[in-house]
């Protein structure tokens, strides 16, 4: 299709399409974007990305932080002159506030990622049986959701059965854009249960859509979210804390409100998808 740019999400296929640039009539530019978490790199996502910063013409970033740690970790490799720190961006005029419905008893928890190691959802499911066995006293029916699909799927609704809340947990599979707005507006709390993020699309639109989020306090998602201010911070794999943190937000309405609002300027304020794309057009596709 004699493409301007190629864009590779990671540097696994950077050999591949700079042969292919070579045998090409039209020379294109190749950019990649960078993801991985970086405490969660393999040692060969580290060699590709070494021969990413040989081969390809720009490399994107999505965090300054995520930068300073790539440029600490494989040194005389780092070329300063080819990397471009470009945050994600999401569309704020389709994930936004819709208003709540009429009160009720139910309390509905949701998560939306791909179902893989890297995620913690077993911590998740394992808080979620915990806080279950409150929801009385609370005054709450707890429901769970979870969006997206992996490999790990068939383990936790093995483990939700064997946790008694089999019941009261949903698995919706992955969600195109427009279920997965109607997914995010039908929750009441939002938790990001993971080991490791680079910048949680997720994280981003749930805070667009105005919803309170408890999270891992790992890198890729502390620097996104200000404890006790935009979100919740809790440790990851620490079941019992998380549960805590579940039951102190049904507690504290007011608070689950103000993390909310908080959350949802902070994203209008950083998260423009607009602006995104005009420093990919000013940096990266314009030489």
């Amino acid at each position: 299709s004699k493409p301007d740019v190629v864009l590779l999400h990671g540097g696994a296929y950077i050999s591949l399409a700079k042969i292919a640039d070579f045998f090409s009539k039209k020379k294109y530019k190749i950019v990649i974007r960078e993801t991985q978490a970086n405490h969660l790199k393999t040692k060969a996502q580290w060699i590709n990305l070494i021969f990413a910063m040989l081969l390809a013409d720009n490399i994107v970033c999505l965090t300054k932080e995520f930068n300073e740690q790539i440029k600490k970790k494989i040194k005389i490799f780092y070329k300063s002159e080819k990397v471009i720190v470009i945050p994600n961006g999401i569309n704020l005029a389709a994930f936004k506030i819709k208003e709540k419905k009429v009160e009720t008893t139910d309390f509905t928890i949701g998560m939306q990622s791909r179902i893989i190691s890297i995620k913690d959802h077993i911590t998740l499911l394992t808080a979620f049986a915990i806080a279950k066995q409150s929801e009385y006293a609370l005054g709450k029916l707890l429901k769970l959701k979870i969006a997206g699909d992996g490999e790990l799927k068939a383990e936790l609704l093995e483990l939700a059965v064997e946790l008694g809340i089999s019941d009261d947990v949903v698995f919706t599979g992955t969600l195109q854009q427009a279920d997965l707005i109607d997914f995010l507006q039908s929750l009441d709390l939002y938790i990001h249960a993971s080991l490791g993020e680079t910048m949680s699309t997720a994280i981003m639109q749930a805070m667009a859509c105005g919803l309170p989020i408890i999270a891992s306090d790992v890198d890729g998602i502390n620097n996104m979210i200000t404890k006790s201010v935009t979100g919740i911070l809790v440790s990851p794999k620490n079941a019992a804390l998380l549960a805590e943190a579940i039951i102190d937000c049904i507690k504290n309405p007011i608070m689950m409100q103000t993390l909310a609002k908080n959350a949802h300027q902070y994203a209008l304020n950083h998260f423009s998808n607009e602006t995104m794309l005009q420093a990919y057009k000013s940096n990266v596709f314009i030489s």
